[in-house]
């Protein structure tokens, strides 16, 4: 095994910020990242059953009866192998985009401290947080459409009655990821950002020698649904006869195919939102242990 000390990188997402991008990214990358030491684990694993991080180190009873339980330390050595680094990412591990049965939710990711707390005790390790936020007009229409995928149907206003602006704050999730025992530095960008410094975001998870290793997928990932496929699944919802699956609606109203993206929030609406987004981004930046990545400073 290397004598280098462990060092450990979570990247938590937030959900709809491009996650499912980077984690393809790393993943097309696993071999050549081993080879220098560092071991990723994505939703490709740690969505297996009874391989969640809070099943393998006990902090959540997920594991089916019949499967081998090994002691913590035990675990952490069967995921470095031989490396000095292990690199997560698993956005769900810090809680769910929405609510579950369109339950008011008060705030983003409430556990969130608490759960990497508990990992960090579990591993004995402390947990290097990475972290994009994205403008909450914008998060608020890919979650709600996410919603819809999950064939949750309902209007933007009864979403947003249960899901409101009120809820994206960065600033809150940030300050108490910063107060967390077993939190060392957080790492932040923007979704709006992220093209632009996706080699930074990469060479702050595997480390600068192992960067070079990964490469950005060419295509996008996760499509949006547009204003028009959006309009489809409302119209249809609770006609059990109809083809009222969002994600055939996705594939038929697409996009790609020049059908514009679904937007529930006025020009007002996000030019309000923006400032407060840039309010908040400004106090995050100043933050103590917070890093936040600038393209303009690079």
């Amino acid at each position: 095994m290397t004598s280098k000390p462990l060092s450990v990188a979570f990247h938590i997402g937030a959900h709809k910020t491009a996650t499912t991008h980077l984690q393809r990214s790393l993943k097309s990358a696993t071999n050549q990242l081993a080879e220098h030491g560092v071991q990723y684990y994505g939703p490709d694993t740690l969505r297996l059953p009874g391989r969640s991080l809070q099943s393998l180190f006990g902090l959540k009873h997920q594991a089916p009866d019949d499967m081998e339980k090994r002691p913590a330390a035990e675990q952490l050595a069967r995921l470095r192998q031989d490396g000095h680094r292990l690199v997560f990412s698993e956005e769900n591990f810090i809680g769910a985009l929405n609510t579950p049965n369109g339950r008011k939710m008060k705030r983003r990711y409430k556990s969130a401290d608490a759960r990497l707390t508990g990992l960090s005790a579990a591993l004995g390790q402390t947990i290097d947080v990475h972290l994009a936020v994205r403008r909450p007009t914008a998060f608020l229409n890919s979650a709600y459409c996410q919603l819809l995928l999950g064939g949750r149907v309902q209007p933007l206003k009864s979403y947003l009655k249960s899901h409101g602006i009120g809820t994206v704050d960065w600033v809150d999730l940030v300050g108490r990821l910063r107060a967390a025992h077993g939190v060392g530095a957080i790492t932040v960008w923007r979704y709006e950002d992220y093209g632009a410094l996706f080699p930074q975001i990469i060479a702050g998870l595997v480390g600068q020698d192992a960067a070079a290793a990964v490469r950005p997928p060419r295509r996008r990932v996760n499509r949006g649904l547009s204003a028009a496929a959006v309009a489809q699944v409302l119209e249809q919802a609770g006609d059990v006869t109809a083809e009222n699956s969002a994600r055939a609606a996705r594939k038929a109203l697409s996009v790609e195919d020049g059908h514009p993206p679904f937007d529930g929030f006025s020009k007002k609406e996000h030019a309000i939102s923006d400032a407060a987004y840039a309010r908040q981004i400004a106090t995050i930046a100043q933050m103590d242990g917070v890093t936040l990545l600038d393209p303009d400073k690079h």
